[in-house]
């Protein structure tokens, strides 16, 4: 590195202190060479970002994430708080920090009255449904049940069927919080630093943050922790919300930490292993997220432990393994059906790995074991001592036992050797960078000295009269030479236009026919379990007749938000590709061919003899290294009613698609927009170029410059050899 900001900076001072500035600009370009100082900061850039180790934790609600992290980070101490609902699961980043400090960060203004917004479209939702069933109801009562009961019979079965459709439920469960905390929205500010001097303390106020009952828990957004805790050195830890996050930017927020990271673990309660909010949580991982490294952690496992058949003859490593083996099968048969999924790269990531367990009450029993105030680890340790007696027998084979059961040490383990992988990574990161900039530093330094030696060899070669009359010679042609070069350039520049316009209408259309395949493969249906309630035939007194629950079948409409979101994602990027890539590959490969264009046309036009070509390259490259052409970027953010993610129905299915299908139609507009405004900025670009004007005066200004040296040769000569010796010296 520092031999490479050497040679930077040794080159920068003699292109300086030898006036030589304005006639390399162009191969400086060309090959991407920038000042020194740019190059040190590419360089720390490059170092500084990446040197962290990224984990991150995904994992639905009571899935033992914080004990899973107060185990890995804070010793088994709860410090983080049990979310009680996806509600209360605040996106929380853990980093390392010379005190105790919290970083509470706050839904804006705007983010609550969406959450309002989207509670009052609940509230219409809940009202139809409610005067729908209380209709039903009371057409049906023959009970003689009153009004009041009725109401209350309908509103429970009304947010029974809004809870179906989870995301949009998740913002009325949201707004309702809010309200019950009796605090005014507009009072809270955005940001909110505490201070602590003990874990203890640091829990206590998370509570009324992220805690279950906490007082701000309905308004807290994210979490960053900065603690004094050596394991946090060089590593963030990323603890992820759960899924349907009513808060599009969070969401948003997470699933780009989430492809940062380095290291994911999905942690899944051995009990429920695995299930679809688990899968649904696997949507933020794919080929694109660099992800070097995928585990699944089998949570609470002790649980697994009480069974008969685990329990076996008492012996704790063979019932370990008795437990983790149907888990472990279970993880290659539920990525084998869904193979179809993922691509092949991340199936092998999310299959390449055995199961690893965990167990946080195990945790909880080491730090307290003489004095255990929880019930349920109290209650474990007993089950442990009935079923294990060997091993439980005593406090030191127990701990020891317990610390088994943990497992923390195996996925340190599995920490320590993705941060090997990362420094190896970052090293060849490096490498590769600085030997890209070190070759093209070389080869600037060859051109360099491969101008200088044909100014040596000019200026053996030619006179100060043969100069003087190619002087003379340009003037009689330069109206001529401003003509051709101006209308060799333009032409030029229209065929560019024309064949760029082709290649990104072709290859946008081919992405808008893949939204609306994906749009049909995500539709489905499925068929789910309801009860009425329906004579059995048997008459009760005079009148009443006797009612009985009959389970019965609908097929009900389904969306898979997350593929369509995914690949509608998709092709707004892709767009922003092609439109980027073809538009930057183009303007590449054309700026290769008009300096030949360029040349064959005046060379033509104006005779061999009459212009010098090597001087009309290297005029050439300098006027269009230095052309302004329209640079392009492209927003490819996905309007609110697409980010949404699970499997939608009823209302949010129709309000998806409806909003999908709006979306494809103003992307096509904006594209078909973009297209012909990018063509008509490189078309002005182009024709405002004034390439004649700006290229006879760079030729005539070499010609005088070669004229000037030419009246003192010998120290001209002198001072060009002088350039090449230091350059001789300058080591590549």
């Amino acid at each position: 590195m520092e031999n490479l900001l050497k040679m930077s900076r040794t080159l920068e001072n003699l292109v300086q202190e030898n006036d030589l500035v304005g006639e390399l600009q162009g191969i400086e370009k060309e090959h991407g060479i920038r000042p020194s100082a740019e190059l040190k900061e590419a360089l720390d850039e490059k170092m500084e970002p990446e040197r962290d180790l990224k984990i991150g934790i995904l994992g639905r609600v009571k899935a033992g994430k914080s004990s899973l992290l107060n185990a890995l980070v804070f010793k088994g101490q709860n410090v983080l708080p049990k979310a009680a609902t996806p509600m209360t699961a605040a996106l929380t980043v853990l980093e390392y920090g010379d005190r105790f400090e919290a970083s509470i960060e706050y839904y804006s203004q705007d983010e609550i009255e969406t959450i309002k917004s989207n509670h009052a479209t609940c509230q219409k939702i809940l009202e139809d449904h409610q005067n729908a069933k209380f209709t039903e109801l009371k057409q049906n009562n023959r009970k003689g049940e009153s009004d009041s009961k009725l109401q209350e019979s309908a509103r429970k079965d009304a947010i029974k069927k809004l809870k179906d459709e989870v995301s949009l439920y998740a913002y009325y469960e949201q707004y309702e919080q809010i309200k019950k905390s009796g605090i005014n929205a507009s009072s809270i500010g955005e940001k909110e630093i505490l201070t602590c001097s003990s874990y203890d303390e640091l829990n206590e106020k998370l509570k009324n943050y992220v805690g279950s009952s906490g007082e701000y828990t309905p308004f807290t957004k994210s979490i960053t922790l900065k603690l004094n805790e050596e394991m946090l050195k060089d590593v963030k830890i990323i603890d992820t919300p759960g899924v349907n996050d009513p808060i599009v930017s969070r969401e948003n927020r997470t699933k780009e930490l989430i492809a940062k990271c380095d290291v994911v673990f999905l942690v899944s309660p051995a009990g429920q292993f695995l299930n679809d909010v688990d899968l649904e949580l696997l949507s933020n991982v794919n080929e694109k997220n660099g992800i070097k490294e995928f585990h699944i952690v089998a949570s609470q496992f002790d649980l697994q432990l009480s069974a008969s058949e685990i329990i076996g003859n008492g012996v704790l490593d063979e019932a370990i393994q008795r437990a983790l083996t149907p888990l472990s099968r279970q993880q290659k048969n539920v990525f084998e059906n869904k193979k179809s999924s993922y691509n092949d790269k991340i199936y092998e990531q999310l299959t390449r790995f055995n199961v690893l367990y965990s167990s946080g009450i195990s945790t909880e029993i080491i730090n307290n074991y003489d004095n255990l105030q929880d019930e349920n680890a109290t209650h474990a340790l007993g089950l442990f001592k009935k079923h294990y007696p060997d091993y439980f027998s005593n406090k030191e084979t127990a701990i020891s036992n317990l610390k088994k059961l943990s497992n923390i040490d195996e996925i340190l383990k599995v920490l320590e050797n993705v941060r090997k992988e990362k420094d190896e990574i970052i090293k060849g990161i490096m490498d590769d960078f600085i030997y890209s900039k070190k070759s093209a530093l070389n080869q600037y330094k060859n051109e360099i000295g491969a101008i200088i030696n044909k100014k040596i060899e000019v200026l053996n070669s030619t006179d100060i009269e043969e100069l003087k009359a190619q002087i003379e010679k340009i003037k009689s042609v330069k109206s001529k030479v401003v003509i051709n070069a101006n209308a060799a350039f333009e032409d030029s520049g229209a065929e560019l236009s024309s064949k760029l316009k082709e290649k990104l209408n072709t290859q946008i259309k081919a992405l808008f026919g893949g939204i609306s395949s994906a749009s049909e493969n995500a539709k489905g249906s499925e068929t789910v379990t309801k009860t009425k309630k329906v004579e059995d035939g048997r008459v009760l007194g005079f009148l009443w007749k006797k009612y009985k629950d009959v389970n019965y079948q609908v097929s009900i409409d389904t969306l898979n938000a997350s593929s369509l979101r995914t690949a509608a994602q998709d092709a707004v990027i892709e767009i922003s590709n092609i439109l980027g890539d073809v538009y930057s590959d183009n303007i590449r490969m054309w700026k290769k061919t008009i300096l030949k264009d360029l040349l064959t046309s005046l060379q033509e036009s104006v005779g061999d003899e009459a212009l010098d070509a090597d001087m009309i390259k290297q005029s050439v490259r300098n006027i269009i290294a230095n052309i302004s052409l329209p640079e392009f970027s492209y927003d490819t953010t996905l309007p609110a009613a697409l980010q949404k993610s699970g499997k939608l129905v009823g209302y949010e299915r129709d309000e998806f698609l409806n909003a999908l299908e709006s979306f494809q139609s103003e992307l096509r507009s904006r594209t078909n927009a973009d297209i012909k405004a990018i063509c008509a900025t490189l078309d002005k670009a182009i024709s405002n170029a004034n390439i004649g004007d700006k290229f006879i005066n760079s030729y005539e200004e070499k010609i005088e410059q070669l004229a000037k040296d030419a009246q003192d040769k010998e120290s001209s000569l002198a001072r060009y050899r002088s350039i090449l010796d230091q350059l001789n010296q300058i080591e590549g």
